[in-house]
């Protein structure tokens, strides 16, 4: 098996999520699941996610680098106070951060508001365990400073116990908590929308039914990645405790003496070891030690095998009654607690081996191409390229004409598994938006063009559904609703009206003033070149995915290649393969669109690995 690994079993943390997030659901409270003690495993957060937690909590910025790098896009807490070095850091990639030093916050003001962001904040306050804090004479005014800053939101306040001073949540400490945030409302009038009473050391506070009304977060690890309560480390009901295993393999078994032979001093830690004499017994040697884990905190799962000590790259273990069961290079699995997890996620020695949903992404294999025009050689380079990442590129089985026929065979080959790739035809972005939508549910819209698309020609004194450009004819529900559009056109029996919240334009450079205003009437979501080159292309497009996808079920993508104009006035072809590689891992994607662009030559190859990039290539493979 090589050197000691760790079992990460995904299907037991979601049913874990699960169990804690119904919980806590039935008393009102959100869960942000803490995903530190993986050091930021993206296989672990979604699995969190898929349980039911409304976004994960990290303490190091190079975890939540990793799981944004690795597509995660939900909202995403700073548990760890932000140092004044890393503020700027901080503002691109964390939507909210706990703090209690008034001069860091003003910090998180300033980069957000050179970087045009905006942050959200939680106020921690002491309330006895001595860790991070505003001690409670300094709460009001830190709010009232809090409130006049520029690009920062009071998000809430919060409270950490158990951690440092071993303080237990009690009705009486969240109750002074949530008393702070009524006092902070009536003081300034103003909407506390967080009230987060503590991690999983809360949880028995709340199954006891005595959590003081009003507290709806908590940030729950744990009870849920080791299913036990943090008070009395408790199992907690309905959870699984070996959702990680620690693994490591027999590199020697022997009958020895059970007291070392000779005169004896401090170990190679400084320790003075103690023995029992227990005559011969059979000893093993398992190939991982204090350089690995705390071994402190492992348990063998075979109850029959009891651990002896431990040196920097050894672990000794008495074999008892097991003996006869192991041999030399089998495997011996461990149950380990808090402490020793985290030092053997974070020990670079230690393999990390995922088993279960390790994505829930839906992958299919077949690419459906639907096209106005299925050139030969154009098809043949597009199928070379996507059999490089184990697609296999297919035509639909019969000719399509018109629009249903389109809307059936696109919704047909989401039903089966495939995914659709439009391309040429103006009327498909609409039809495949509503397709997608109708089969698979509320749909993220995500618009890469330098235009919005919305409408064709000049404004008329009113628009009709022949004025509508491609992006026009989805909104087409909403511009009737908000009567841009005549009344009298109705809109059609498969057409379904997409979430303005969930509508992203990304790399706008133009838009007639007609659009601009239809932009701002209906709310949509917009980036523009100007913010990319603010803020670069990945902080960006984390943030159109984020906006994009929450609530949704799906995320239909429109790329128009004219953005990619080698970066003359758009994006460069290296930024277009970045941004598409974070759609891809994002794994949110159900459909592409590239209908409407008409690229030959050198073009067509750089549109063809695009959509490749977009479906999972990487430099070094998928």
């Amino acid at each position: 098996m090589g050197g000691p690994s760790v079992r990460i079993d995904l299907d037991k943390i979601e049913n874990n999520a699960r169990v804690v997030c119904n919980l806590c659901a039935e008393h009102g409270i959100q869960v942000t699941g803490v995903s530190k003690v993986s050091c930021g495993t993206p296989a672990v957060a979604r699995a969190l996610l898929r349980g039911g937690v409304k976004g994960i909590g990290e303490s190091r910025m190079e975890n939540i680098h990793r799981l944004r790098a690795n597509g995660v896009v939900e909202p995403i807490t700073l548990l760890r106070i932000p140092p004044l070095s890393e503020t700027e850091e901080i503002v691109r990639s964390v939507d909210v951060s706990l703090n209690s030093e008034i001069s860091v916050i003003r910090s998180l003001s300033s980069a957000a508001e050179r970087f045009g962001l905006n942050h959200r904040v939680i106020l921690m306050i002491d309330l006895g365990d001595l860790r991070e804090g505003f001690w409670p004479d300094d709460v009001l005014p830190a709010v009232r400073e809090v409130l006049e800053l520029p690009n920062i939101s009071l998000e809430g306040v919060g409270t950490n116990l158990t951690c440092y001073g071993g303080v237990i949540p009690t009705p009486e400490n969240m109750q002074q908590l949530v008393d702070w945030a009524h006092r902070i409302e009536d003081t300034f009038d103003i909407h506390i929308r967080t009230i987060s009473g503590g991690n999983s050391s809360s949880l028995p506070l709340l199954a006891s039914g005595k959590m003081p009304q009003g507290i709806n977060n908590l940030r729950i690890g744990e009870a849920i990645l080791l299913g036990r309560e943090t008070v009395k480390r408790q199992v907690w009901p309905g959870t699984e405790q070996d959702a990680f295993l620690i693994e490591a393999e027999l590199i020697e078994l022997k009958e020895k003496p059970s007291v070392p032979i000779g005169e004896t001093g401090e170990d190679a830690f400084g320790g003075r070891p103690t023995f029992v004499d227990k005559g011969l017994v059979t000893r093993g040697i398992l190939n991982i030690g204090r350089e690995d884990a705390d071994v402190d905190g492992l348990r063998a799962m075979d109850g029959r095998i009891e651990i002896l000590g431990a040196s920097s790259d050894h672990l000794i273990v008495e074999m008892g009654a097991a003996k006869d069961e192991y041999s030399l290079g089998q495997s011996v699995s461990f149950l380990p607690n808090y402490s020793a997890l985290l030092a053997a996620m974070t020990s670079a020695y230690v393999q990390k081996n995922i088993h279960g949903k390790a994505v829930s992404e839906h992958k299919p294999k077949k690419v459906l191409l639907f096209s106005a025009s299925n050139h030969d050689l154009e098809v043949e380079l597009l199928s070379r390229s996507l059999a490089s990442i184990g697609f296999e590129l297919e035509l639909p089985a019969k000719n399509l004409r018109g629009e249903e026929d389109f809307f059936s065979a696109i919704r047909s080959s989401l039903s089966a598994g495939s995914f659709p790739l439009l391309r040429g035809r103006r009327f498909l972005s609409s039809t495949g938006f509503s397709a997608a939508s109708i089969e698979l549910g509320q749909q993220g819209l995500l618009w890469i063009s330098p235009s919005p698309s919305i409408i064709v020609g000049e404004k008329k004194k009113e628009l009709h559904t022949d004025d509508l450009g491609p992006l026009g004819r989805i909104l087409a529900p909403d511009l009737l609703e908000l009567g841009w559009i005549e009344a009298s056109e109705k809109k059609s029996d498969d057409q379904t009206a997409p979430s303005a919240e969930n509508i992203v334009l990304l790399g706008l450079q133009e838009a007639r003033p007609v659009e601009v205003e239809i932009i701002r009437s209906l709310g949509l979501n917009v980036y523009t070149m100007e913010d990319i080159d603010m803020l670069g292309i990945s902080a960006v497009v984390r943030k159109a995915l984020q906006r994009a996808v929450i609530g949704s079920q799906g995320l239909f993508v429109h790329y128009d290649p004219r953005i990619s104009d080698g970066g003359q006035e758009g994006l460069s072809n290296r930024e277009t393969h970045l941004m598409m590689e974070m759609i891809a891992r994002s794994g949110f994607m159900r459909l592409l669109d590239v209908s409407g662009a008409a690229i030959h030559g050198r073009g067509r190859g750089s549109l063809q690995k695009f959509i490749a990039s977009a479906l999972g290539k990487r430099i070094l493979g998928v």
